[in-house]
């Protein structure tokens, strides 16, 4: 009897290590993945009147000295996009992606201009947008998404080097 209770026993201390490893491990990674969510949201906080493709982001996290890969920041990316906390842009003539923090909700409720020369993103928060959004729903029975939405051209500072 003691002698199967010992096996018992030394049975039981095994499944619990291998659970606590097993939670350790997990623990870890999940820690390790919010690590790079983190990086990722503070860096286009910072950056937030641009648009940044994912290698743009990968560059930054890099110089920062982590050991990330491309991979890992588009699935980064792909979550916070599906989580409401970043906007995904893409401009049809370069068939490229672009990624811009959400500000607080505020980002659905108007449009955004985006300068396809320098990539800087002006929120269009202004009267305008209603009377937009009015005559859109009005006169073409059309309703704006402006989480989606976005009219691209050629900022000021872009226009005036142009013709400068």
């Amino acid at each position: 009897m003691q002698i199967i209770c010992i096996f018992v026993d030394i049975g039981i201390r095994i499944i619990i290590i291998q659970y606590a490893n097993h939670l350790h491990r997990r623990y870890s990674m999940k820690q390790y993945r919010t690590k790079y969510k983190e990086c990722i949201i503070e860096y286009m906080k910072k950056n937030e009147d641009h648009r940044l493709c994912a290698k743009d982001i990968y560059q930054a996290l890099v110089e920062q000295g982590l050991n990330v890969n491309l991979v890992t920041v588009y699935r980064n990316l792909d979550k916070l996009s599906q989580q409401g906390l970043i906007q995904k842009h893409t401009l049809s003539e370069e068939d490229s992606v672009y990624y811009q923090y959400a500000r607080e909700e505020k980002c659905n409720h108007h449009l955004h201009l985006l300068c396809k020369r320098c990539g800087k993103i002006a929120h269009l928060e202004c009267d305008f947008m209603d009377i937009i959004r009015t005559h859109l729903l009005e006169d073409h029975g059309f309703e704006i998404d402006c989480k989606d939405s976005t009219i691209v051209g050629l900022c000021k500072e872009c226009r005036e080097a142009i013709h400068a």
